[in-house]
Parts: structure tokens; sequence; C-alpha cells
């Protein structure tokens, strides 16, 4: 790959990780995501609704990027308490919370019309369940915690990681599993930015 894309990559990524570092909406929505892909992939549910869930995942996080590039884009213009400021956060806010609140109630009608899968699921895979509760503890605690212990932040990062490892192989959807482990790897990668930031 030439360079130029590779930096490209390399400041997107950069992006991703200073906005989840530094935005609590953004560390609510990678734990959600999180939580929709680590738990959705334990439920044999069809194609289609995967599918949507995923894309519900990334469209809200897509849109808190572009929210937080905005709102930074505005503090750079003026530190003034304008109206016109403030009707472009608010706007941009609002976007937001358009598709986090429609992407929460795709969640709950595909949890409604599969409702037998659902059951099936919390039965067959109980012990599956309780490991993905247990990442996202841990992936709350990165995301949150501010331990500023690098060593605990190991610890969760390594267990973290094993868990959703685990559950991704023994998943019933790859593409699901992937996003919940890409997002446990921000929230990992935000928890080592902000402390590097805070020691410096």
């Amino acid at each position: 790959m030439p360079t130029g894309i590779l930096l490209s990559f390399g400041h997107a990524l950069r992006g991703l990780v200073e906005v989840t570092a530094r935005e609590r909406n953004m560390k609510l929505h990678v734990l959600a995501g999180s939580a929709v892909g680590l738990l959705a992939a334990e439920v044999p549910l069809p194609s289609p609704a995967r599918f949507a869930l995923l894309l519900a995942v990334m469209l809200v996080v897509a849109a808190e990027m572009g929210n937080s590039a905005l709102e930074a884009l505005v503090d750079l213009h003026t530190r003034e308490v304008r109206e016109e400021a403030r009707r472009v956060k608010d706007a941009a806010a609002g976007g937001v919370l358009v598709l986090a609140v429609g992407s929460v109630l795709l969640a709950v009608a595909v949890a409604v019309a599969n409702h037998d899968a659902v059951e099936v699921a919390l039965e067959r895979r109980s012990v599956h369940f309780r490991l993905a509760a247990g990442a996202l503890l841990l992936e709350g605690f990165l995301l949150f915690g501010r331990s500023g212990s690098a060593a605990l932040d190991g610890i969760a990062i390594a267990v973290g990681a094993l868990i959703v490892a685990f559950l991704g192989v023994n998943g019933l959807s790859g593409a699901l599993s992937l996003a919940a482990a890409l997002l446990f790897a921000l929230a990992a990668a935000s928890s080592t930015f902000a402390r590097t930031r805070h020691d410096a």
C-alpha cells in the first residue's frame, strides 16, 4: 500500500482512539455496540437482522465521531457563547440521538421478532452470556474506570481479550463477533491513551 494511504489510516485510527478517550458519549456508544455484538452473536438470528444490527452500531459510532469533530470545529472558530454555535452543536447531537434511539428500537424489534431463538440461546448458551457480561464489565472498567494503573489496565485488557476471542471463535456470527472485538480493542487503546496523556 502507498505510504499516504497507511498514514491516512493511522490518522483515522488516532482520531477514533482520541475521541473515545475524551468523550463520555462515545464511550457509552462503544460499550453499547460491544454489548450488541457480543450478545447478538450468541443468538441464531437471520442474516438480515445481523446485518441491520451491525449497520446500526457502525452508524451510531460514525455519527458520534462526526458530532465530536463538529464540536471541535465550532470551538476552534469561537469560544464565545453564541446562539449560532449552540444551534450547530445541538443539531449535531440531535442527529446522534436520533440514530441511537433508532438503534435501540431496532435491537428491541429484532429481539421481539426472534423471541423463541433468544429464549433458546439464553438456556443453551447461558455460560456464553455470563462470559459476555464479564467482558462488558472489563470494557466498562477500561472506558470509565480511570484506574491510572498500567498493571490493572493490562490485566483487564488481557482477560477481556481472551473472553472476547473465546466468544468470537464459538459465536454464531463472525461479523458481530468481529465488531465486538474491534470495539473492545478501541476501548483498550483509548484507556492506554488516556493513561499516557495523564502521565505526561
